[in-house]
């Protein structure tokens, strides 16, 4: 399976007593938003840039998130049941350097996962030269999201269909082949299947997220 694209970012706890709320920069808890928001929206149309909160490694769902600008603006920005914001600051928001207020005590400690994931949706039949178009553009956005630092980010080489239970890769010249499996859940890997024009799926996954597996 696909390890998550994952930049953590360790948010201090306050030194001073517990409160009933913890405050951090956006910039701190939302590493490389900016960046990503900046890659024209034509240039990462197959891909999303997604956050979850952590807590000792587990989700932190449905937490209560402010934005709070220098000039007293207040957005919520909700947290789902898997602990990832369903809305993110816009560039704009961004570019005051505004605070990011959790409701949860100051001295609670959490950390930031960062996440690339795919827009396609679980289905069971896919074009492959979708699938190639759409590993070949999330790595050209990190690596412009990543910048200098974008050799130390791992590619992603494929797509893997979680809990698709096998399936099978037809190609144009007519002959198909089973779908590679990486602990049971098969993926496909465009560089390993050059001609391939569809791949098929024996029912429809739970989610379609990218694949860093190498040969």
């Amino acid at each position: 399976m696909k390890r998550a694209l994952i930049l953590a970012t360790v948010l201090a706890a306050a030194a001073t007593p517990a409160l009933a709320e913890k405050t951090a920069p956006a910039a701190k808890v939302l590493p490389y938003l900016d960046k990503y928001l900046k890659v024209p929206p034509a240039e990462r149309s197959r891909v999303r840039l997604s956050y979850a909160i952590r807590h000792e490694g587990k989700p932190v769902p449905n937490l209560k998130v402010t934005l709070v600008e220098k000039n007293g603006a207040r957005t919520p920005l909700p947290v789902n049941a898997d602990g990832y914001f369903e809305r993110l600051p816009t560039v704009a928001q961004l570019q005051g350097d505004p605070d990011l207020v959790f409701d949860v005590p100051a001295d609670f400690k959490m950390n930031t996962l960062m996440d690339f994931q795919t827009q396609l949706k679980p289905g069971t039949q896919y074009d492959a030269r979708e699938l190639a178009a759409t590993v070949d553009e999330a790595n050209a956005v990190i690596g412009k999201v990543a910048g200098v630092a974008s050799f130390m980010v791992p590619k992603m080489t494929g797509i893997v269909f979680v809990k698709a239970d096998g399936g099978s890769i037809a190609f144009a010249d007519g002959h198909a082949a089973p779908l590679p499996e990486d602990k049971d859940l098969p993926y496909f890997r465009p560089a390993d299947h050059q001609g391939a024009a569809q791949v098929k799926l024996t029912k429809t996954p739970t989610k379609v997220a990218f694949y860093q597996g190498k040969k």
